[in-house]
């Protein structure tokens, strides 16, 4: 499909097309980032979904998660790709073609898309949510979307990243697999403008324009919306937090209630913990 050019990229304070054209190769650099995807394989492995279970992958940027995460068993699943930057889903739609993937690429601001209620049974979105406009809006349209049952597989930048440590830790896990002269050639040019944009989004965080929550924060507003979490923890070496989400079936979560309600008292609280 064509893709439209952005009409939001001077609104941000990341240069969000120069971050596309290098962002595959600094993540083959990042063993933090293969692990993100294993951990998603994994997920899908111990999840019994449907062949043909409806997945999106929200913010999906150049599409590493499907293209490498996905499980052979939903290779023909209906694989959604949301994005509003028009150089990421370029680069997804090269990628998913030449693995022979079938997924329909959205091109769109996710604040406001309209998601159809009861339609997807797996939402994944990985450092992605934070950069949004109204994040916490988004989230409750993706509560909304899922199928009771149905999956979050979330994984979001809460903490304020550190450039220089990036750097180093980049280094020193590259050194001698590619040697001093590829890496610091690739850290010049590709990592230049991987740097660039990581200082930009850390002075947004720092501004409180992009998300921060800690890990305790973000199951609490992730629990607030109705979700069951099956495991929350930090990662992305403790600048992101990883929770594994299921929309509770309406039927079985009331039976449950039901029976803790006959020797507990419980105080319901409306009101949600806003992450800062």
């Amino acid at each position: 499909m064509e893709i439209d050019p952005d009409t939001t990229q001077a609104l941000s304070p990341v240069d969000w097309h120069s971050y596309a054209e290098c962002y595959d190769l600094l993540c083959d650099l990042n063993p933090a980032y293969a692990s993100l995807i294993g951990d998603f394989s994994n997920f899908l492995k111990n999840r019994a979904f449907a062949e043909n279970a409806t997945i999106l992958d929200l913010g999906g940027g150049t599409g590493n998660f499907l293209a490498h995460g996905l499980t052979k068993e939903l290779s023909r699943a209906n694989l959604l790709h949301l994005d509003s930057n028009a150089a990421m889903l370029e680069h997804a739609r090269q990628k998913y073609t030449s693995r022979g993937l079938k997924v329909e690429l959205v091109h769109a601001d996710a604040a406001e898309h309209v998601f159809e209620p009861r339609s997807l049974d797996c939402v994944l979105t990985v450092n992605a949510l934070y950069a949004m406009r109204q994040p916490e809006r988004i989230l409750k349209s993706v509560y909304q979307a899922l199928k009771p049952g149905g999956y979050l597989f979330f994984v979001n930048l809460g903490r304020i990243q550190n450039t220089l440590d990036w750097t180093m830790y980049l280094l020193a896990r590259n050194f001698l697999r590619l040697g001093p002269r590829r890496l610091i050639s690739i850290l010049r040019n590709e990592g230049a403008v991987i740097a660039k944009a990581n200082r930009a989004i850390a002075q947004a965080q720092r501004q409180q324009q992009y998300w921060r929550h800690t890990t305790i924060e973000i199951g609490e507003y992730l629990a607030g919306l109705g979700f069951q979490i099956e495991d929350l923890r930090p990662c992305y070496r403790g600048y992101s937090d990883l929770a594994v989400c299921t929309k509770p079936n309406r039927a079985i979560e009331l039976s449950h209630v039901a029976s803790l309600s006959r020797s507990h008292t419980f105080a319901f609280s409306s009101e949600l913990p806003t992450p800062v």
